[in-house]
């Protein structure tokens, strides 16, 4: 098998190393960097070393008072805090709409999937809530992008699959699932570049 992969890569390499130069650049976190957020190109700015994160929404900015050794570290928290409620927000109203319940909701650092769903089960206790994890990187995209991830995350809530059903609901529930599908091919590897050490 080894060997397999080997003469793969060999015969490959030419193609490689143009799907190599074709990914973004990594943006690390640092001050005066440029990223993604909410869909719109935010500044970050590290002023001072005290005070509390926040988001300046005219000045496109998102100030993390941290020194320079902390402000990767600080940035990626808050981050993924921000994320978490907007997360939790759609999340919500999409599984109140269909009369399920979600018991958690993590945000991590994943490289492969936006979202997952584990359904929830009926138990001799009664009927458990679902488990839903997302992309922290997710507060990078537009608001609708996000949307749609919480919705086809909470359709897998009723149907574990990706048929027709499937589908049908997930366009129910939001009406932008091609266009935030489509944003996601086009944006997906630049939204993986956030955050990410060179």
């Amino acid at each position: 098998r080894l060997k397999d992969a080997q003469n793969f890569v060999r015969q490959k390499w030419d193609w490689i190393q143009v799907q190599l130069e074709t990914l973004p650049p990594a943006q690390p976190f640092e001050d005066g960097g440029k990223f993604l957020f909410r869909g719109e190109l935010f500044t970050l700015s590290s002023p001072e070393t005290k005070g509390r994160a926040h988001i300046d929404e005219d000045m496109h900015r998102i100030h993390v008072p941290a020194p320079d050794q902390t402000l990767e570290g600080r940035t990626r928290r808050f981050l993924i805090r921000t994320a978490r409620a907007d997360l939790e927000e759609r999340t919500r109203i999409h599984a109140q709409v269909l009369g399920k319940t979600v018991d958690k909701i993590s945000v991590r650092d994943t490289s492969s999937r936006w979202g997952s769903c584990v359904q929830g089960r009926t138990t001799l206790a009664g009927q458990t809530g679902g488990h839903i994890s997302y992309s922290w990187r997710l507060i990078c995209a537009p608001p609708f992008v996000l949307d749609y991830v919480c919705a086809h995350e909470c359709a897998h809530l009723v149907h574990a699959h990706h048929g027709a059903e499937f589908w049908d609901l997930c366009h129910e529930l939001v009406d932008t699932v091609k266009p935030a599908k489509r944003w996601l091919t086009q944006h997906g590897a630049q939204l993986h570049a956030v955050g990410a050490n060179v």
